[in-house]
């Protein structure tokens, strides 16, 4: 059985059917990915907050919950929720005695130019002021999405990535 969710947008009902979210899956995938791998900085955990993205994003969908702004900007809020989550989560149980070992030694795509230019941005700006800028410069986001996507009002958006462009102003080292 396919269903079609109806959500209603004002006075007019948008049919949105199983094709326009396989289309909105194949052109936000990786967007998505990148999103998350910005936020998590390990790319077995961002493909896995990518597929959870998804999987939330279609149950959300079939409910008639779609996107009400840009769709793109709905799917990074529901990643950000993810991760956020995840970060509580293992907060929680951070204190058992598991064995830690690091992924990132072993991971190919992380050993890349850019993503070791990025690994010296992260450890240069505060989480939020990271994650602002990736979300202005690298995905095209005004700043109203980005508000409703971080809680924070356009005003806001455009202090911190002011303060961040600033703080890598102020470290010329990690912008070479």
């Amino acid at each position: 059985m396919i269903v079609t969710p109806v959500q209603v947008r004002g006075t007019e009902r948008v049919v949105l059917g199983v094709a326009e979210f396989e289309a909105l899956f194949v052109a936000g995938w990786e967007p998505v990915f990148r999103y998350c791998l910005s936020l998590t900085r390990q790319t077995d955990e961002a493909e896995e907050t990518t597929a959870e993205t998804f999987r939330r994003a279609y149950a959300s969908w079939v409910e008639g919950r779609g996107p009400g702004g840009q769709p793109l900007a709905w799917l990074f809020l529901i990643a950000r929720r993810i991760v956020i989550d995840r970060r509580r989560r293992h907060r929680l149980i951070g204190w058992l005695p598991l064995g830690s070992r690091d992924p990132a030694a072993e991971d190919p795509f992380r050993r890349s130019e850019l993503w070791l230019w990025f690994e010296q941005l992260c450890r240069a700006l505060p989480e939020r002021q990271r994650e602002v800028l990736v979300l202005r410069y690298h995905f095209d986001l005004p700043d109203e999405e980005i508000g409703r996507l971080m809680r924070l009002s356009p005003a806001g958006v455009r202090t911190l990535a002011s303060r961040a462009l600033a703080a890598l102003r102020r470290q010329p080292e990690v912008m070479d």
